[in-house]
């Protein structure tokens, strides 16, 4: 009997959900009249499922997380951002029979937005996860669809994939709230 690699099933999925939702993409959408370079400031709350994750015999499901962005956005379509989070418990994670210790680990990546149309963006780009034990690369690949409150102050839902050097994986779904800091007047 052929025996699922989880962490293959997980990676399918995401790359299968990312392509279904870039369709919307495609669709047509007037432009805005004017465009404004403009700053963006979010803090996000999450929680990211890390399948490999565990804490002693016990597996554990979702793990909280915080995270801090600032966005700056240089044309209609595309902006880059600074991203980061914290994972605000502690975790061990099975690599090929060793145990990695992950005490509140906390990521920075530089991303690149492309905003398709007026509430979905997409991103990816490459950072690192700080940790007492060890340091690893990442790669983040993300979408975010957002729901604008006031000119200044919009509401955001984002999924967001990382992988962490071939050594584990995660999957964070969150709320963020975006506040602009600032615009070129």
């Amino acid at each position: 009997m052929k025996r699922i690699n989880p962490q293959g099933a997980v990676n399918n999925t995401v790359l299968l959900l990312f392509v279904v939702l870039s369709t919307t993409c495609l669709a047509q959408e007037a432009e805005p009249e004017s465009f404004k370079p403009r700053i963006r400031g979010a803090i996000m709350m999450a929680n990211a499922h890390v399948p490999q994750a565990s804490e002693g015999e016990k597996k554990i499901a979702i793990i909280p997380t915080w995270g801090f962005d600032v966005d700056y956005v240089f044309h209609k379509r595309w902006s880059v951002a600074l991203q980061s989070d914290i994972k605000i418990q502690s975790f061990e994670i099975e690599n090929e029979d060793v145990i990695l210790e992950r005490t509140n680990p906390v990521a920075l990546a530089a991303v690149l937005h492309f905003h398709c149309q007026r509430n979905w963006s997409f991103y990816f780009g490459p950072g690192y996860e700080f940790e007492q034990h060890e340091n690893f690369f990442l790669v983040k690949v993300g979408m975010e669809y957002s729901f604008e409150i006031t000119e200044d102050f919009e509401i955001a839902l984002n999924l967001i994939y990382e992988n962490k050097e071939e050594v584990y994986d995660g999957i964070t779904f969150g709320i963020a709230f975006n506040k602009k800091l600032w615009e070129k007047k």
